[in-house]
């Protein structure tokens, strides 16, 4: 049985000169649509573009008798470098800054070549799209660089985040990311490519360059609002898959034909739409754009989201059936067909407990999208997790937490999976979030009964993310609180043989961490994590506080630290 003792064990949030609990619900606090409410000329915003996020005060005093972690035995790697004052000290010195929220990608023709990426915040300045190289199969990194910056017109600098990394079949490395001014709202999504196992990579140019360079105007340059007026439109929260061409679709126009690449770039992400003056809620659709000469040149966005009469609730525009409040899309393509596969999380529903995943498909390359099918109802409403700092999240914990997964396809078969975590098996005062796993053998159509990987647990397992292996093995890895007791985190890795039927689990991460001593305080340890399989092998890459300073009187910074750790694991084979 799972005991909380909340005057001994609680968190403390520090806001301004008021302390007060948490992990309780407020039932006063007001609910927006992913559980809470955005601040007037702010969209709910995802990843390093909180606005506030890295630069505030408040967050999480934690214990004094927080439990401080093992010593370092294990294969556990860190892969951003080392960010401690000291290498030889287990805990750094306050001067380590965070990394968080990762992404990984095994090269196809060079399985030793493994890329990871995180946000970064070493740099000092702001968030940054931390780049990590290895060319052993992921058992050391000695590359850790950070992305090269959008060009702007005005060479301004901006923040970056939300982290995704993916090869193309050529062996074409790409990093995608969200790059944003947090004061004029200023909003791009862009793409660096590297030819060269990714130590170099390109620079997204928007705008003329300098005469004499050798960069095309708007190479990587997926998406960008109106400029820093532009209030209005935020794209956030992107991801990216590489697969090929539907036979016959012709090339996006204006691409360049000597860098024509065998796959097509996909793009998905999340637009807000916060009305004329940047205070309102228009909706948050689905949009996508693709590219054929890795990156160059782009389609022209479009939104994808559809509409279905499951989507019965409008919370701005008030369109029908639009399926138009969502977030965390990730797309796949069939590599039998090039059909493209989006799943996301979609909000239109009146209810406070639930909301539901769904996918859409393109069958001519992303040029026409048919309209939402349902795969299941999530349980994250805002009535089923605490809310601390504005933000839902899980109970002895302030780190803010989604019910997101992703996607993933058997090359082999065409069978389609979709992991996600939701807290169906436990209550707002009392959370107990599992990961479950679904399946569709009918391009998306139908899909299987959820199931649950962790029944077994009554303590919280969360963000989730799955990679199937090109012989079919599935694996599945997330955050899990069952091994050293409910505040501190580790990381699992599930298994499945036969189809997503059965899975075998283990503990991966060989020391425990508690999320109160990551990022400011413990607000944010990141959306989500990474996974990347090859015959054989899984590398789970996750966010991990191991590193940090305990808090204690005197010591207690407000950018604590967390890092970004791998572990290669050996896994079945199928033949």
């Amino acid at each position: 049985m799972k005991r909380r003792i909340w005057a001994a064990g609680a968190a403390l949030i520090l806001t301004g000169s008021l302390l007060t609990l948490a992990g309780a619900p407020s039932q006063a606090q007001p609910k927006g649509r992913f559980g809470f409410d955005a601040k007037p000329g702010r969209p709910q915003l995802s990843g390093a573009a909180d606005h506030g996020l890295l630069f505030g005060t408040g967050g999480v005093l934690a214990a004094q008798d927080s439990p401080r972690a093992q010593a370092v035995a294990s294969d556990d790697v860190q892969a951003n470098g080392d960010n401690k004052a000291n290498p030889s000290d287990q805990f750094g010195s306050g001067s380590g800054l965070p990394a968080n929220e990762t992404a990984i990608a095994i090269n196809p023709t060079n399985p030793n070549n493994v890329i990871a990426g995180a946000n970064d915040y070493e740099p000092g300045v702001d968030g940054n799209m931390g780049l990590y190289v290895s060319f052993d199969g992921g058992r050391s990194w000695p590359i850790s660089r950070h992305v090269r910056q959008v060009t702007t017109p005005d060479r301004s600098m901006y923040g970056t985040g939300d982290p995704v990394i993916a090869f193309d079949r050529a062996g074409v490395a790409y990093a995608s990311f969200i790059s944003f001014g947090r004061a004029n709202f200023d909003s791009y999504i862009a793409v660096s490519r590297s030819t060269d196992g990714g130590i170099t990579w390109t620079q997204p140019v928007d705008g003329a360059p300098a005469a004499g360079t050798l960069i095309t105007p708007g190479d990587g340059i997926v998406v960008h609002n109106g400029g820093p007026e532009d209030a209005q439109i935020f794209h956030d929260k992107e991801w990216m898959v590489a697969g090929p061409r539907p036979p016959g679709v012709p090339l996006v126009p204006g691409t360049d034909q000597g860098y024509v690449s065998p796959d097509r770039l996909y793009v998905t992400w999340t637009r807000f739409d916060s009305g004329p003056d940047g205070t309102g809620n228009v909706d948050s659709a689905i949009y996508a754009a693709y590219s054929d000469d890795q990156g160059r040149h782009w389609s022209p966005a479009r939104e994808i989201s559809g509409q279905a009469p499951f989507c019965d609730v409008q919370f701005g525009d008030q369109d029908g059936n639009a399926c138009d409040e969502d977030q965390f899309s990730v797309p796949v393509v069939d590599h039998r067909n090039g059909h493209v596969h989006v799943a996301f999380q979609n909000f239109n529903t009146a209810s406070t407990e639930k909301s539901r995943y769904v996918v859409v498909r393109s069958v001519d390359g992303g040029a026409t999208w048919g309209n939402p099918q349902f795969v299941t109802d999530v349980f994250d409403g805002a009535d089923k997790y605490p809310i601390c700092a504005g933000r839902q999240t899980l109970d002895l914990m302030c780190a803010r937490t989604n019910a997101a997964g992703n996607i993933d396809i058997d090359r082999r078969t065409g069978r389609l999976y979709i992991t996600f975590a939701d807290n169906r098996n436990g209550t707002a005062a009392d959370t107990n979030t599992d990961v479950f796993v679904t399946s569709s053998t009918d391009a998306g159509r139908s899909w299987s009964r959820p199931r649950n990987l962790t029944e077994s647990s009554v303590d919280d397992q969360w963000f989730p993310w799955l990679s199937v292996a090109p012989d079919g093995v599935v694996a599945v890895t997330y955050f899990d609180r069952r091994y050293s007791g409910p505040k501190l985190i580790d990381t699992s890795l599930s298994v499945s043989t036969d189809n997503g039927r059965n899975f075998g689990t283990r503990r991966v991460s060989e020391q425990s961490w508690n999320a109160d001593l990551a990022f400011r305080q413990g607000v944010f340890i990141g959306d989500y994590n990474g996974l990347a399989t090859g015959i054989g092998i899984a590398i789970p890459c996750w966010t991990d506080a191991r590193f940090a300073e305990p808090n204690v009187p005197g010591n207690n910074p407000p950018n604590q630290q967390s890092d970004v750790l791998v572990d290669r694991e050996t896994i079945p084979t199928r033949r």
